[in-house]
C-alpha cells in the first residue's frame, strides 16, 4: 500500500520498440522493472520459461485479426544501492524479465478512409502503407480500406535481420513460398498481378542491401515494423519513380515527411513542424482534398498562361501591326480598359476557380511547351487571326467604308490618340477587344481538374460586365460611353449634321476628313455578330478539340508512355 518511486526511466525509442521504467516500491522496498513494446520486442527480453508455447500463434493471429498488439514484462532487481541503478545499461535492466501478458486494442477505420483510397486510385494515385506496427496487422487493415484488393494473396517476407535471407509466407495460411516469381506473374483481369506484397523492416533492409528492391518496390503494398531512417530510405526509394506524397502523425514520420515531395501532418504534434502541410482533419481524406487543390491549381496556373500568351499575341501581333500598316492606333481609354479591366479582371477572376469535385483518372499537363498547351494556344491565335484579317476583307467591302488618309505632317504627334478617328482603328478595336474578352473566358473550362465554367462566378460576373459593356458601345448610337473610347462618334456638329442629338458632353475634333467614325446600324449588328463568331469558333475549339473528344481519341491512339504500377 507504499507510494511508488520512479528511480529511473527509458522512453520509447522507435529502433527498440519498447520502454521501460525502473521504480521502487516504498512499502517493501523492493525495485520492479515493467516493460511496454511491441510482442517481439518483449519476447526477445523475456526468460523463455515465462513465454507460452502459443506466444506467437496467438500474437499472429490477433495481429491477422487488425489488432494493436503490445506485450508487458516484469522483472525485480536485487540491488543495496539505488545509486547503483545509474550503471546499468537499459540492456542489462530489461534482461531475463518475465512475461506478465499482452495488451489488445483495435483502432477501427474512420468512416471515410476506404472512400478517400478509392478516390486516390481513381486519381491514378498508387496507395502505400510505411507502418512501424505488425505486418499482419497492416495487411488486414490494407485489406479493410480496399488499399489491397480483397481477394488478392499476399505474400509477407521477414527475417530477423538484415544479414539473414528473407522468407516469404502466405500470410492467410503461413505455409512457406520458396519463390515468389510465379506468384507474381499470376496476372489478372486488369492486366496486373493479383499478388501484393509485404515486408518488415528488417527484410527491407535486407533487399536494399542486395538491390532486390529495385525489382520489388512497386510491388510491395506494405511496410512494416519500419524505424524512422527505414521511412526515409523507403520514400527516397520511391522518388526515383514519380512524385511522392507522404502523410503521417507521429514523430517517427517525421523524417519521411521531410523526405517526401509532399509532406502531410495529420497532427498539431511535432510532424506539423517539418511538414509543408498540416491538416486539421485528422483523416486520410486530407490526402485527397490536397490533390484535388493542387491538380486545380497546377491547371489554372497554365490556364492563366495560356490567357496571357493569347493576351500578348493579339497585342504584340494584330494590334500592333495592324497598327503600323494603317498608321492607326486605339484610343487612350481603350488601352486602359483592356490592361486595367479586361487583362487583369479576367486574370484574377480565373484564379478563383474552385476543385473538380472527383479525381480525375490523369493529372493535368505540366509542360508549358507540351502538345495540348500548344495546340490551345495556336488553335486560338490562329483563329483570331483569321477573324481579324476576314473583318478587314469585310470592312474594304462596305460602301460607307472611307479609308484612312494619313498624312504625317498634318498630325499632331503629342495627340497621338486621335490616330483612332477612322474606320480601321475602330474595327481593330472592336475586334481585338471581344478577343481579349474571350482570351481570359475560353481557358476557364477544365471540369477535369477544376470546377465546372459556369460555377466560377467571380469570371462569370467580370465577363459578363465587359460583355455588355463592350456590346453597348458597338451597337448603341453615339453616347457618352463610346465618345470617351472614340468609337461610333464623332465632332459634335458632325453628328448632328448626320441626324443625332447634340451632344452636351466636350468631344475633342476628330482628325478625319468625314469628322466621325459612326458606323451605320446595320453594320453593327453585323459586326457585333461576326466578333460572337469569332469566339464561338475558338470556345468550339478549345472545347471540343482540345478537352474535348479529339483530345480523347488521339489520347486513346497514341497514349503517352507511363510508368506501368498496381495502384
Amino acid at each position: 500500500k507504499g507510494k511508488l518511486h520512479i528511480v529511473r526511466r527509458f522512453e520509447f525509442v522507435h529502433a527498440r520498440a519498447s520502454m521501460s521504467v525502473v521504480v521502487l516500491d516504498e512499502a517493501t522496498e523492493k525495485i520492479h522493472i515493467f516493460i511496454k513494446g511491441s510482442f517481439e520486442r518483449v519476447k526477445s527480453v523475456s526468460r523463455a520459461g515465462s513465454v507460452p508455447n502459443n506466444y506467437d500463434s496467438v500474437c499472429a493471429n490477433l495481429a491477422r485479426e487488425g489488432c494493436y498488439v503490445l506485450a508487458f514484462a516484469h522483472k525485480t532487481l536485487n540491488v543495496a544501492d539505488l545509486e547503483s541503478i545509474k550503471e546499468f545499461s537499459q540492456d542489462d535492466l530489461e534482461a531475463d524479465c518475465d512475461l506478465l501478458g499482452l495488451l489488445v486494442f483495435r483502432n477501427n477505420l474512420k468512416p471515410d478512409t476506404t472512400n478517400a483510397i478509392a478516390e486516390l486510385k481513381r486519381g491514378s494515385t498508387r496507395t502505400v502503407m510505411i507502418t512501424g506496427d505488425n505486418a499482419l496487422t497492416g495487411v488486414f487493415i490494407a485489406r479493410e480500406c480496399g488499399m489491397v484488393p480483397q481477394g488478392n494473396r499476399v505474400l509477407l517476407g521477414e527475417c530477423r535481420s538484415p544479414m539473414e535471407e528473407v522468407k516469404w509466407v502466405d500470410v492467410d495460411t503461413m505455409l512457406p513460398v520458396d519463390d515468389i516469381e510465379p506468384y507474381l506473374n499470376d496476372v489478372g483481369p486488369d492486366g496486373f498481378s493479383t499478388t501484393d506484397l509485404a515486408v518488415g523492416g528488417a527484410a527491407f533492409e535486407r533487399l536494399r542491401a542486395t538491390g532486390a528492391i529495385d525489382s520489388l518496390l512497386l510491388k510491395i503494398r506494405i511496410f512494416a515494423r519500419m524505424k524512422p531512417m527505414n521511412k526515409v530510405e523507403c520514400i527516397e526509394a520511391h522518388m526515383k519513380y514519380g512524385i511522392i506524397a507522404m502523410c503521417g502523425d507521429g514523430g517517427n514520420d517525421c523524417g519521411a515527411l521531410r523526405a517526401a515531395h509532399v509532406g502531410i501532418a495529420l497532427s498539431d504534434a511535432e510532424a506539423s513542424v517539418v511538414s509543408p502541410f498540416s491538416s486539421a482533419d485528422r483523416s486520410i481524406n486530407s490526402c485527397v482534398e490536397l490533390l484535388r487543390e493542387s491538380r486545380a491549381g497546377l491547371a489554372t496556373s497554365f490556364a492563366n498562361f495560356a490567357a496571357l500568351i493569347c493576351y500578348g499575341q493579339v497585342m504584340c501581333g494584330m494590334v500592333k501591326m495592324a497598327g503600323f500598316y494603317f498608321a492607326i492606333s486605339l484610343t487612350q481609354n481603350l488601352w486602359l480598359l483592356i490592361d486595367g479591366a479586361i487583362a487583369t479582371g479576367l486574370m484574377l477572376a480565373i484564379s478563383m476557380s474552385g476543385p473538380a469535385k472527383r479525381l480525375a483518372k490523369y493529372r493535368p499537363t505540366s509542360r508549358i511547351l507540351g502538345p495540348q498547351m500548344l495546340a490551345s494556344v495556336g488553335g486560338i491565335v490562329l483563329i483570331n487571326w483569321i477573324f481579324a484579317a476576314m473583318a478587314y476583307v469585310w470592312l474594304f467591302q462596305q460602301e460607307w467604308f472611307r479609308c484612312n488618309e494619313h498624312a504625317t505632317a498634318e498630325v499632331d504627334v503629342k495627340k497621338w490618340w486621335l490616330l483612332g478617328d477612322n474606320y480601321e482603328a475602330s474595327i481593330l478595336s472592336f475586334v481585338s477587344t471581344f478577343q481579349f474578352i474571350n482570351n481570359g473566358f475560353v481557358f476557364n473550362y477544365g471540369y477535369l481538374y477544376r470546377a465546372r465554367w459556369y460555377k466560377n462566378y467571380a469570371l462569370m460576373l467580370v465577363w459578363a460586365f465587359l460583355m455588355v459593356f463592350v456590346s453597348y458601345m458597338l451597337l448603341a448610337d453615339p453616347n457618352q460611353v463610346g465618345c470617351a473610347f472614340r468609337l461610333n462618334c464623332g465632332t459634335p456638329s458632325v453628328l448632328e449634321g448626320l441626324g443625332f442629338k447634340k451632344p452636351t458632353w466636350t468631344i475633342e475634333a476628330y482628325n478625319n476628313i468625314q469628322g466621325h467614325n459612326v458606323i451605320p446600324t446595320g453594320s453593327r449588328y453585323k459586326l457585333w455578330g461576326y466578333c460572337l463568331g469569332n469566339m464561338a469558333a475558338a470556345n468550339f475549339w478549345q472545347l471540343f478539340v482540345v478537352n474535348g473528344p479529339v483530345r480523347n481519341f488521339l489520347r486513346n491512339r497514341k497514349p503517352l508512355e507511363r510508368l506501368r504500377a498496381k495502384l
